[in-house]
């Protein structure tokens, strides 16, 4: 069977991650599989940038490039009305690339979507594919109009519209026919939803686009022979830290500024602290964190981008803390909970599909801050013998494994 991922990275992300290890189970498996992006960084063979379809032709180039100065221009006058819209919220429309039909060039028996924005993928191609489509969700954006993360609003459970995201008291707003336009092309589709946590599954049962799909819950993989436990004080050296202290870990791939990934949340935690003999590992920023109000050492390790680092860098700690306002499955607290490093988070989305309270982590009352630091305490004195530590890699071997998690791809596959 020849599935053809399609994802708009191949290396940058939480979901271009994720769908590169479920695609290299799925290989594993015996599929044949190969994935098409917008941009590719990897030296995979398997991967398809979409430069590579692109015509060379210099007509072609310049009717392109001023084909998408009119769109973006035709885009931003949709909403420039919106003048209200939230700060910090990621929000997507239906602008895409010229693709050139290219998934009319690829020979696949189904295709997987991922994580398709970013001006990649316009969901109208994909009414030219006569081939069953599954869709693993990384975020809300298939089942809502414009927004990745609704967080409170649950306007996608009937019709989006009067968007308090954009600000707008329109009934008939920009959210109301871009949600309209899904629902016109999501009826022509052999489409089969995937959730990696049972959070985002009922999310997607409850709404309106994506209610009358299946809807099967997978969870991502990872590689535990990368992400495992190592010796704490080599780690530690190996990152110039010192083996007698006391370590808590929190990043992101911007880390203090991405308002989901919660650093306010963490700041005002660590005020809660009880001691002062622990301090904090900061990656995802070169941000001088100094003069923030942490009342502790802060050791800032800047952007990290290969895994064995990665990973090292987890067995470094005593504790991770993922104080994200929302999660689907996050690779962080998988990533960490595999090499043996218990997760401290809130009691949000996914995160209880893989953090078993006082079992391998601390699951924090929903943006409770001082049950957070709470959480980070009790991590902190009852890992000794390590015990939650323990509970953490055996939690990832039993769930996450990618042959686990590929097979039940495999047997998706097989049933459509």
């Amino acid at each position: 069977m020849k599935v053809l991922f399609i994802n708009t990275n191949d290396t940058s992300g939480g979901a271009a991650r994720a769908a590169v290890r479920i695609m290299r189970g799925v290989q594993h498996c015996g599929e044949e599989a190969q994935m098409f992006v917008k941009n590719k960084n990897s030296q995979a063979s398997d991967i398809m940038p979409l430069s590579q379809f692109l015509p060379s032709n210099h007509i072609y180039k310049t009717f392109d490039w001023i084909a998408s100065k009119i769109k973006n221009k035709w885009q931003h006058f949709k909403w420039h009305p919106y003048k209200n819209t939230k700060q910090n919220v990621y929000m997507s429309d239906l602008r895409s690339t010229r693709i050139h039909d290219v998934l009319q060039k690829i020979d696949y028996d189904i295709v997987h979507l991922h994580w398709i924005n970013n001006r990649f993928i316009d969901i109208r191609e994909l009414t030219k594919i006569h081939k069953p489509i599954v869709w693993t969700l990384h975020d809300s954006w298939p089942f809502t109009s414009i927004c990745h993360l609704p967080y409170g609003c649950k306007q996608y459970e009937k019709h989006c519209g009067q968007c308090p995201m954009l600000g707008s008291r329109q009934k008939r707003d920009l959210a109301y026919e871009v949600f309209q336009q899904k629902l016109d092309v999501y009826k022509k589709l052999d489409l089969h939803i995937v959730a990696p946590s049972r959070w985002l599954a009922e999310c997607a049962k409850r709404s309106v686009l994506l209610g009358q799909y299946s809807v099967n819950v997978i969870p991502n993989c990872i590689d535990t022979e990368l992400f495992k436990p190592v010796d704490k004080n080599n780690a530690r050296v190996q990152w110039g830290l010192d083996t007698t202290k006391k370590y808590m870990l929190f990043g992101a791939m911007q880390a203090t500024t991405d308002l989901n990934k919660g650093f306010d949340l963490l700041v005002q935690a660590l005020k809660y602290l009880p001691y002062k003999d622990v301090e904090l590992i900061v990656y995802g920023t070169n941000e001088n964190l100094s003069e923030i109000g942490i009342p502790l050492p802060i050791h800032t390790m800047g952007y990290i981008n290969r895994d064995e680092q990665m990973a090292l860098l987890y067995n470094a700690a005593d504790v991770m803390i993922v104080p994200s306002r929302s999660e689907n499955l996050s690779n962080t607290i998988m990533e960490s909970l595999s090499c043996g490093t218990p997760v401290v988070a809130f009691n949000i989305g996914g995160n209880s599909d893989m953090i078993d309270h006082k079992q391998n982590g601390y699951l924090a009352k929903e943006y409770d801050c001082e049950d957070l630091a709470r959480g980070i305490d009790w991590c902190l004195r009852h890992n000794e013998e390590n015990t939650l530590s323990a509970h953490a890699r055996e939690k990832v071997m039993n769930n996450y494994t990618t042959d686990i998690v590929a097979e039940q791809y495999k047997k998706l596959y097989d049933s459509l």
